[in-house]
């Protein structure tokens, strides 16, 4: 008998108490397998020995009828007794190698892992695939931590490239994230996943055939767009020039169509971001609720998450309004205020990228160092002193934006006395702006509600968005500069506004000041 070959594509790991009572496990299995699930592990904690053995010979039969493996969690004894395809343990299960050894050669092993450094010992250990996890929050384990996309992608990027060693990601995986998680889980070494193992979103669902199709489904699209990156394709996008050519428009569809912006942010500044968005053209709405956050995504056409006031309930709706806005295609644009100022900031905005995916990053030298640091950019390090940052800033600093842009396959947008925007292809530097945007309290976030607004408008391109957003910010500010009326932070607070509403579109081309910058990909 020789080792089966198999798909890891969509892996059902069984639960029989969260089966749903009008139909049997084996049901659910047939179900799930006619849906698409290539692997099955019968997992049963609770059963003897006698009573695993007859449940899994029913499973048994469903799987072979299919020629779907199936594989026995944490009891060698049943899978010899069946002669099942393979197993799985635990690291507090037998080891890997004793499960080898009474296994032989030809059987499928897999481990759970949660480390890279588990990762390394299954490869030595002779494993044929690694369940890496717990990647979210699950009813079926309660594990002290999770990993999220970045921590599956440490450990993806723990192995070699050439290794023969499958991967498959477990806990919390769902239809919402399926195609996140494999997509934003590429490592450097470009290593995919090579699938996704679900109890809860196939076993406790109503219809597991239609659950599995949807899954399957997801899991096909993520990996596509992973494979893409790995090959360095990208979409033809405009060119920097012609990004530039477009501001103008852009303006102009944004005061015409006044689209609605959710924002989540912090009391500090919260009327003058909502006055910003009204002065550009934009209509705001301020709503930390994370019951209503569902209903607003289907009618918002953008979303903004600042962290500048941390609450329980403020993370909690932004959680929630990231989600909802991920299944509508709505862009998120990610201000983490202060992110490395303290723990709690630094742990709120790693949850935060691992919890959805963001389109546009918003932050000075040292909340960008700091998320450069969280999704494993081996850049400079910027210290923080509140929610400002400290030193001169990055040696090279559009280097490091277009790094971070490129690992996390979002917009990235580096503000300072030059900002600098990246998308990972297209990386350029704006010197446009005003002294007095850094004396008053929250330009900054200002400027992440300017960039929403155009992302509304903008949804195919969320370079061009974060590039009008910052220059329509920065020439608001030179023009209340100027005027004879301002004569300190104080005045210009009000004059700026107003001139965000005075922004005539015929004037802005010939008012950048933007250089595109050439970096090695």
């Amino acid at each position: 008998m020789t080792k089966p070959v198999v798909d890891y594509s969509l892996y059902l790991v069984t639960d029989s108490g969260l089966n749903l009572p009008s139909r049997t496990l084996v049901q659910s299995v047939e179900d799930s397998i006619l849906g698409g699930v290539t692997l099955v592990q019968l997992r049963e904690k609770e059963l003897s020995t006698d009573a695993f053995i007859e449940l899994a010979r029913k499973v048994q039969a469903v799987t072979k009828k299919y020629n779907v493996p199936l594989l026995i969690n944490d009891n060698i004894e049943v899978a010899l007794a069946i002669d099942a395809e393979g197993a799985h343990v635990g690291q507090d299960d037998i080891s890997c190698l004793e499960a080898r050894k009474l296994l032989g050669p030809n059987k499928i092993l897999g481990i759970s892992t949660g480390t890279p450094e588990e990762a390394k010992k299954a490869l030595e250990d002779g494993a044929d695939y690694i369940g890496i996890g717990t990647c979210f929050m699950t009813q079926t384990k309660s594990p002290k931590r999770t990993l999220g996309p970045i921590g599956v992608r440490t450990i993806l990027e723990a192995l070699p490239a050439e290794s023969s060693l499958k991967t498959v990601v477990i806990g919390g995986i769902k239809n919402d994230n399926t195609r996140r998680v494999i997509s934003h889980s590429v490592g450097a070494n470009g290593r995919i996943l090579d699938g996704i193992a679900v109890v809860t979103g196939v076993v406790g669902a109503v219809d597991a055939k239609k659950a599995s199709e949807q899954l399957l489904s997801e899991y096909k699209a993520g990996y596509d767009i992973a494979s893409k990156r790995v090959q360095g394709l990208v979409e033809e996008r405009a060119s920097v020039q012609d990004v530039l050519k477009s501001f103008s428009q852009l303006l102009t569809t944004l005061r015409e169509k006044s689209p609605l912006v959710h924002h989540i942010s912090n009391y500090v500044v919260m009327n003058d971001t909502a006055n910003a968005t009204l002065a550009l053209g934009g209509s705001p709405i301020m709503a930390p609720s994370a019951a209503e956050a569902e209903d607003l995504s289907k009618v918002v056409s953008s979303v903004v998450l600042n962290i500048g006031t941390l609450t329980e309930s403020f993370v909690d709706c932004m959680l929630e309004a990231g989600k909802h806005a991920n299944a509508q295609s709505k862009p998120i644009v990610f201000d983490p205020v202060g992110a490395g100022a303290t723990t709690l900031r630094e742990s709120t905005t790693r949850k935060i990228l691992n919890s959805m995916h963001v389109d546009i990053i918003k932050g000075n030298a040292g909340e960008i160092s700091t998320i450069a640091k969280i999704v494993g950019c081996d850049t400079e390090s910027i210290a923080m002193r509140g929610v400002d940052s400290l030193g001169s800033g990055f040696s090279n600093p559009a280097a490091v934006v277009q790094a971070v842009a490129k690992r996390e396959s979002c917009v990235v947008v580096m503000t300072g006395l030059i900002d600098y925007v990246s998308d990972g292809t297209r990386t350029v530097a704006i010197e446009n702006g005003h002294a007095y945007q850094g004396r008053i309290t929250g330009s900054g976030c200002m400027a992440a509600s300017s960039i929403g607004c155009f992302a509304a408008i903008s949804p195919n391109d969320h370079f061009a968005a974060a590039v009008a957003g910052i220059l329509a910010i920065n020439l608001a500010g030179e023009h209340a500069g100027t005027r004879c009326d301002v004569q300190g932070p104080g005045t210009f607070r009000a004059a700026f506004i107003d001139e965000m509403a005075n922004l005539a579109p015929e004037r802005m081309l010939t008012e950048t000041r933007i250089k595109s910058v050439e970096l090695s990909n």
